[in-house]
């Protein structure tokens, strides 16, 4: 019995901490407005010498990738996600982040 207890706490604390991991912005997004969030974000990470593909509108894993990049390049922390914050950083941060 004990053994099964533990199995079942191992499985909530796996499903808590994916849950922790979703990117919460994104998720309160409208598909229209998460997509031209996305957009500018490949524009603008593009500009940057980052690269995140062609500025469509999806977040695949070159998006998360680059966006990840330039996280970590800024300082900000690394979580891949689309956010207000992070066009904004993007757009209006002194001094500029760029990719080597």
């Amino acid at each position: 019995m004990g053994r099964v207890l533990l199995f079942v706490g191992a499985v909530l604390l796996v499903s808590m901490q994916g849950a922790a991991a979703r990117c919460v912005e994104e998720d309160a997004m409208g598909s229209d407005t998460l997509r031209g969030y996305v957009e500018g974000i490949q524009t603008a990470l593009a500009d940057h010498g980052f690269k995140p593909g062609p500025a469509d509108g999806k977040t695949g894993p070159r998006t998360r990738s680059a966006i990840k990049a330039y996280q970590k390049k800024a300082r900000l922390a690394v979580d891949g996600c689309v956010s207000q914050a992070l066009i904004d950083h993007l757009n209006f941060a002194e001094p500029k982040v760029y990719a080597r």
